[in-house]
C-alpha cells in the first residue's frame, strides 16, 4: 500500500494488485533486500516513464534508480542558476547557516571546515567523527 500511495502522490499509475506485486518481488529474488536506502532494491519503471505495471518495471538498486531518473534530461538555465545560488557559501565556514560548532580533545571550532584545516584532516573525516561521536569529536 505504501508504494501504491507514493506513486499516487507523484501522479503515477500503479497497476499491480497486491498478489501481482508480491509475486513480482518473489520472482525477482530480492524481496528480503527491498526497501529504502543504500544497497536496497526497488521497483524501477523502464526509462522512468509510464505506470508501475508488470510490463514496465525492472528490479534495481536505489542508487541505480536515482541515476536513471536523470538520464537524458537537461535542467533549464533558471534551474541550474537556482541550484548554483543555493550552494554558494555552503562550504565557506561561517557563511554556512547550517554550520555547527565542533568540539574535540584538541579544542573548539566554529565549523567542521575550520576544525579540518587546523587538524590536517579532511572535512568528511571531521564530519564523520562528529556524527558518530568518535575520537572525542562532537557537534554542539
Amino acid at each position: 500500500n505504501g508504494q501504491k500511495q507514493n506513486a499516487k502522490a507523484r501522479g503515477i499509475e500503479f497497476l499491480f494488485t497486491y498478489e501481482q506485486w508480491f509475486d513480482w518481488w518473489v520472482a525477482s529474488g530480492k524481496l528480503e533486500q527491498r526497501g529504502k536506502g543504500r544497497g536496497k532494491y526497488c521497483m524501477m519503471r523502464k526509462s522512468d516513464v509510464g505506470p508501475y505495471s508488470i510490463e514496465n518495471v525492472v528490479c534495481g538498486t536505489n542508487e541505480q534508480n536515482a541515476v536513471d531518473c536523470h538520464l537524458g534530461k537537461t535542467r533549464s538555465e533558471a534551474s541550474r542558476k537556482k541550484m548554483s545560488e543555493s550552494h554558494k557559501g555552503l562550504f565557506d565556514g561561517n557563511k554556512n547557516p547550517r554550520a555547527k560548532t565542533v568540539g574535540s580533545p584538541h579544542g573548539l571550532w566554529s565549523t567542521a571546515k575550520e576544525a579540518a584545516e587546523c587538524l590536517g584532516l579532511t572535512l568528511s573525516t571531521v564530519a564523520w567523527r562528529c556524527a558518530n561521536k568518535k575520537h572525542g569529536f562532537t557537534y554542539f
